[in-house]
């Protein structure tokens, strides 16, 4: 890890800290107990214009990527072949897991159980299914909390401007809706364009055309101070001891088979 590297990641933990300190009720950064994050090395081309929070969020998203492309399930390591099925850790739970290990899922850390990502209560008190990206009226899907917590900003179809942890989704579902998504892990070059890792099926390092038609959802500036600032704001809102869980499984878990496969299908 290089020396820049290492003073970024010393700046994000303190102003994170600065963040956490201020809004005690709230679980830290998640990355902030991950040891192998801390030794991600920066692929990223956004540039020295950014804040250092971003640089380091960036380049720990796209480490956690980078890692578990081929895994077969989130606790199972075995790897699966370039282009295999995952069904049972699809490309919504990839990206958020991958979010996740850079603190930007306030509560939610990279190795949490599946339930939890299948049922998470965020902390503006709304439940979202991160295991998701189809749009399907009755659910919070992964998009959802992206908007919600601010932390993404969908831009349209730019991949000329995707950068190393912004996020793609595709829209390909039913009248034009949302499909499929991946994580942006190398951005365009004078010779290539930018290129994606995905589930279901595992894509390293794939061609951003592949997801066409697509939009760009790129972080905003200081994602994990605004995430953070968001959550502390909600949590005073929105107190835990006021959010009542459900009495009775909802339609969603009506739907869900072994595995907690997405309702709508397997992913592309």
């Amino acid at each position: 890890m290089t020396y820049a590297l290492r003073r970024r990641l010393a700046s994000t933990a303190i102003v994170a800290g600065l963040v956490c300190a201020a809004a005690p009720a709230l679980s830290a950064p998640a990355f902030a107990d991950q040891p192998a994050a801390a030794s991600a090395t920066a692929r990223t081309d956004a540039g020295p214009s950014l804040p250092d929070t971003d640089i380091v969020t960036r380049a720990i998203e796209v480490q956690y990527a980078d890692a578990h492309w081929n895994w077969t399930a989130w606790n199972d390591s075995t790897p699966v072949t370039f282009g295999s099925a995952q069904p049972n850790y699809q490309c919504a739970e990839f990206v958020a897991r991958s979010l996740a290990a850079a603190g930007l899922v306030p509560g939610l850390g990279p190795n949490d159980p599946q339930s939890d990502y299948f049922d998470y209560t965020a902390p503006n008190g709304k439940v979202y299914d991160l295991l998701l990206i189809s749009d399907l009226p009755q659910y919070n899907n992964l998009y959802a909390y992206l908007m919600d917590s601010g932390i993404g900003e969908d831009v349209g179809d730019q991949p000329g401007e995707a950068q190393p942890g912004d996020i793609v989704v595709t829209y390909l579902g039913p009248n034009g809706t949302l499909s499929h998504t991946g994580l942006v892990a190398q951005a365009a070059t004078g010779t290539g364009e930018a290129t994606v890792d995905a589930h279901n099926n595992a894509r390293l390092d794939y061609g951003y055309h592949y997801y066409a038609p697509s939009h760009l959802v790129r972080l905003v500036p200081n994602a994990l101070l605004e995430v953070w600032g968001w959550a502390a704001t909600q949590e005073l809102l929105h107190p835990k001891a006021q959010q009542q869980p459900p009495t009775s499984p909802t339609p969603q878990q009506l739907f869900r088979g072994p595995g907690l496969g997405d309702p709508a299908g397997p992913q592309v």
